[in-house]
């Protein structure tokens, strides 16, 4: 490989540490409030700018229900809208979550001061 960097690498770490995070940052938002799919895909690409595509959060919201970290339930809105599914935390979702929090800071310390190392010295 030459020192020249390829366009697409650049995009390919980041979705590689997006995939690391996105449960993380889904469960967080999950924690707040019930919601679904739709909203959390734009909060989480809005907010933690976590691009993930549709493709990619269904399956991910699937998984933690079938995991029982997550339980769904159809709602229809007051508006007569189509019905949607929501999404919310389950005790073993809030749980993991707790734990992945704790994980995460610990990790991200620990890492900081890693990268940092050089410019203390």
């Amino acid at each position: 490989m030459t020192g020249e960097e390829r366009p697409d690498s650049a995009n390919g770490r980041r979705a590689q540490l997006l995939k690391g995070v996105a449960e993380l940052a889904l469960l967080s938002l999950l924690g707040e409030r019930p919601q679904y799919g739709l909203e959390i895909l734009e909060r989480l690409r809005g907010e933690a700018g976590v691009e993930l595509a549709a493709g990619t959060i269904y399956p991910l919201l699937h998984r933690l229900e079938r995991g029982k970290l997550t339980r769904a339930e159809w709602r229809i809105e007051d508006d007569g809208a189509r019905p949607r599914k929501y999404y919310a935390l389950t005790d073993l979702g809030r749980e993991e979550l707790a734990s992945q929090l704790v994980e995460w800071r610990r990790l991200a310390k620990a890492l900081n001061a890693f990268l940092d190392r050089r410019r203390t010295k």
